[in-house]
């Protein structure tokens, strides 16, 4: 059986576990039986506990698929065509040039020279120029600062539902349209007056440099057999990934991205006089008082403060500890809103809306917790990247027979819309 499948019913049993068990719970606290509930309880537990394994196993699988995809459309992409051009050849020249001088630690002088003669050779011969040159390191080649940022996308799920774009330039502004322009009725010949205007906003994203170390032992870049390609995409990708992703919950905005929450949210709705500042988002409060239990009324009420302008395309996010409370929550009937996905790729739905894992959001418990988030996530935040990944070793040895290379690359990020994302927060008001 194909992995990915097998890990995708390994995931489906463990949500059927827990839908049933669950089930049981409530008809042992109906019968006021406590004993059996609590021991019910601790089995779900160990339940979330099966399901949050399963999911990065899925999420492991895929990101191995995502690679060997990425592989296959570049071979199939070149079986198309008779012959190679003069471009694709000095691109694979270039990037066999560049992990040769990695393998030697970028210390062999005539690696290094022909690694630098490949890529001005690609510079040459390649009929668009994107981006320049990388100073005081090595720009890594195109084709694998795709497969990284690709393996980044399938790693992190917020950075998939964000507004995400590239830039050439550090001094990137945008308008961002907070209100529609307002509509009138008129005769044929009637007179015409201006409506109001759109409220615009103009956002600059805060920028700063993301580098990560990649460590590897001298021994595996000299064996042919070390797949040094793998090692240091997949490594790259989901290091990046993981700083990446709290930087947009709570960067400070000092050389990295400004976060959603550095500007803390208040309860001010979107109508409000006077109008929110324009990097705060609205939250909603839920009871704190113990116990403390998420609710099927507090998420309605988060998804119905939306304004249904942004519904359309909105979107859940909470970490696992919150996805395990979603998914246990019942309505009247005995529906569960929880709507388990059965296929690999679609997402799980509460309400009908996705759901995706935003691991840096507070727990269902945690005290003036920001714990779930529902909206347009694409409109509520703008993650833009300069092109241009870059690779230098760091010649500071620390533990000897290892060799350190950091990557590095420019990422930027501001709140856009703050009113197309609401959030719940463990609060009294």
């Amino acid at each position: 059986m194909n992995p990915l499948t097998q890990a995708v019913e390994e995931l489906n049993k463990s949500l059927t576990d827990e839908r049933k068990t669950n089930d049981e719970r409530y008809d042992a606290l109906e019968k006021g039986n406590e004993a059996r509930a609590k021991e019910l309880d601790v089995q779900l537990e160990a339940i979330a506990e099966t399901i949050s394994k399963s999911q990065k196993k899925v999420k492991e699988e895929e990101r191995k698929n995502a690679i060997m995809a990425e592989r296959l459309e570049i071979l199939e992409a070149v079986n198309d065509r008779p012959g190679k051009t003069v471009e694709a050849k000095a691109a694979d020249a270039h990037k066999k040039c560049f992990f040769d001088a990695m393998r030697s630690k970028f210390m062999d002088g005539d690696k290094n020279s022909q690694m630098q003669k490949s890529w001005q050779h690609l510079r040459e011969v390649k009929t668009v120029q994107i981006g320049s040159d990388i100073l005081g390191g090595h720009g890594v080649p195109e084709e694998i600062s795709r497969m990284i940022e690709a393996l980044m996308l399938k790693t992190s799920d917020v950075m998939q539902v964000l507004n995400l774009k590239t830039v050439g330039t550090s001094d990137y502004k945008e308008l961002v349209s907070i209100n529609s322009t307002t509509s009138a009725w008129a005769a044929e010949l009637g007179s015409r007056s201006q409506q109001t205007d759109p409220n615009l906003r103009q956002i600059a994203p805060t920028m700063g440099e993301l580098y990560t170390y990649l460590f590897a032992s001298n021994e595996a870049l000299e064996d042919i057999f070390f797949n040094v390609e793998d090692w240091f995409v997949t490594t790259a990708a989901e290091s990046a990934a993981k700083a990446l992703d709290l930087a947009i919950w709570s960067g400070d905005g000092s050389s990295k991205p400004t976060g959603m929450i550095n500007s803390a949210p208040v309860s001010t709705a979107d109508t409000d006089s006077p109008l929110r500042a324009a990097a705060v988002y609205q939250y909603l409060p839920t009871d704190s008082a113990s116990p403390q239990a998420l609710g099927a009324d507090d998420v309605i009420d988060l998804a119905y403060s939306l304004n249904r302008s942004y519904r359309g395309n909105a979107q859940f996010g909470c970490n696992q500890n919150t996805q395990a409370a979603l998914r246990k929550l019942k309505s009247s009937n005995g529906d569960y809103y929880w709507q388990p996905s059965f296929q690999s790729g679609q997402p799980d739905r509460m309400l009908g809306y996705p759901v995706f894992t935003f691991h840096d959001m507070a727990d269902p418990t945690t005290a003036d917790g920001l714990y779930l988030g529902f909206g347009d996530w694409n409109r509520a935040y703008t993650l833009i990247t300069r092109r241009g990944l870059a690779i230098t070793k760091d010649d500071n040895i620390t533990t000897p027979g290892t060799v350190k290379f950091y990557i590095r690359q420019r990422f930027g990020g501001i709140v856009a819309n703050n009113d197309s994302l609401k959030l719940l927060k463990l609060a009294d008001s």
